[in-house]
């Protein structure tokens, strides 16, 4: 069975971040693709949130979440 890595969307009027058509809810968790310097990247599971400013993930808070690559936490994940 192959899992879904789709982008994180956002949409402006409603505030909402979207993922597989699905809004994204405080307190839910998925496992995205960080990339780093090397053309690659680090999986890592994280956890939505919101505040004044907006939404953040709670192991990264100065990240951007829109337009990371995800997949439903606890799936295999690629190396």
């Amino acid at each position: 069975m192959s899992r879904k890595v789709l982008q994180i969307g956002y949409v402006p009027e409603r505030d909402r971040l979207t993922w597989d058509g699905w809004d994204i809810h405080c307190g839910q968790s998925l496992d995205v693709l960080l990339p780093d310097r090397l053309s690659g990247g680090t999986w890592q599971t994280v956890s939505f949130e919101y505040n004044d400013d907006g939404w953040y993930m709670t192991k990264l808070p100065g990240v951007s979440p829109v337009g990371l690559w995800a997949c439903e936490s606890g799936e295999s994940r690629y190396e």
